[in-house]
C-alpha cells in the first residue's frame, strides 16, 4: 500500500556495546569508519543486517548528538554548529541545540539497523523512506487509529540520525526531512524523506492503512480523470477539417 523503493527498516538501540546482533556487520569488515546514515542507506538498499558502536563512527556530530562519546562541555555541539556556519551567533546555535535534545552520554552504546523482513532481534524503532506522497499515505494509517497529528523534526543541515532515534524516547512518530549531511554522505535522494516511529505502532498503522485503503485513500494517488479538457484554437481549426465519413 506504500510501495517504498527501499526496505522498511528496523532499528535496535544497543545498551551494551557487546550485544550487537550476531549477524550484524560492522564497518571494520570493510576497513573503514562511517557516518551512521551510511549504514542506514546500506541496510535499506543493500538488504544487510548492520551494526555500529562509537569506535565504528567518524561523524563527530553524530557521536556527540547520540551520546556515544562524552562532550567536554555543554557548548561543544553548539560551537560546532556555529563553526560550520549554520547559525549567525552562538546564542542561536545554543537555542537550536537545546531543542534538538541530544541523547545524554552513555544511554546507548550503539545501533543495529536491518530490513524488517530480516530482523535478527525485535526492533525498537521503524524507519520507512519514501517520497512525500508515500509518507503522507503512511501517516494516514497512523492517524486513523490515533487521531494525533505527526510533527516534523528538521534542521536542514543534518543530525537526522538523532531525529531517527527520537521516537524511542518520545514514544511518538515523526517525519524527518534529511538534511545536507545525509544527502552528501549517504546518497539519500533529494526526493526522499522518512517516517520513524516506535515499533509498537506497527499493527495499528497497518490496520489504519487497510481501513483507509478500503475507503479510497490509496497510493499511488489517483488523479481525477473524468472531465472534458478545453480545446485550443488550433484544435478547433483542425476539428473543422475532420468528418465522420
Amino acid at each position: 500500500m506504500i510501495r517504498p523503493q527501499s526496505y522498511p527498516l528496523g532499528m535496535k538501540l544497543i545498551k551494551d556495546e557487546n550485544t550487537l546482533p550476531e549477524k550484524a556487520i560492522r564497518p571494520a569488515k570493510y576497513g573503514v569508519k562511517i557516518s551512521l546514515c551510511q549504514w542506514v542507506t546500506m541496510a535499506r538498499r543493500w538488504g544487510r543486517i548492520l551494526g555500529a558502536v562509537a569506535e565504528d563512527i567518524n561523524c563527530t556530530p553524530c557521536l556527540a548528538a547520540l551520546g556515544l562519546k562524552r562532550m567536554e562541555n555543554n557548548k561543544a555541539l553548539s560551537e560546532y554548529f556555529l563553526e560550520m556556519g549554520y547559525f549567525g551567533s552562538i546564542e542561536l546555535a545554543e537555542k537550536a541545540t537545546k531543542k534538538l535534545e541530544p541523547i545524554p552520554y552513555g544511554q546507548i552504546k550503539g545501533i543495529a539497523v536491518f530490513p524488517l523482513e530480516m530482523s535478527p532481534v525485535a526492533p525498537d524503532i521503524i524507519l520507512i523512506y519514501g517520497t512525500p506522497s508515500q509518507i503522507a499515505r503512511l501517516a494516514s494509517g497512523y492517524l486513523y487509529h490515533n487521531g494525533e497529528l505527526i510533527e516534523s523534526r528538521t534542521t536542514g543541515f543534518g543530525i537526522s540520525c538523532l531525529s531517527a532515534l527520537k521516537p524511542y524516547f518520545t514514544d511518538k512518530p515523526t517525519f524527518v526531512h534529511p538534511g545536507r549531511g545525509e544527502r552528501i554522505l549517504a546518497g539519500t535522494d533529494e526526493s526522499e524523506m522518512f517516517m520513524t516511529f516506535p515499533a509498537r505502532y506497527c499493527e495499528s498503522i497497518l490496520y489504519g492503512l487497510k481501513k483507509t485503503h478500503e475507503k479510497g485513500t490509496r497510493y499511488p494517488v489517483q488523479s481525477y480523470m473524468i472531465y472534458q479538457p478545453p480545446t485550443l484554437k488550433p484544435m478547433k481549426n483542425l476539428e473543422k477539417k475532420l468528418s465522420d465519413f
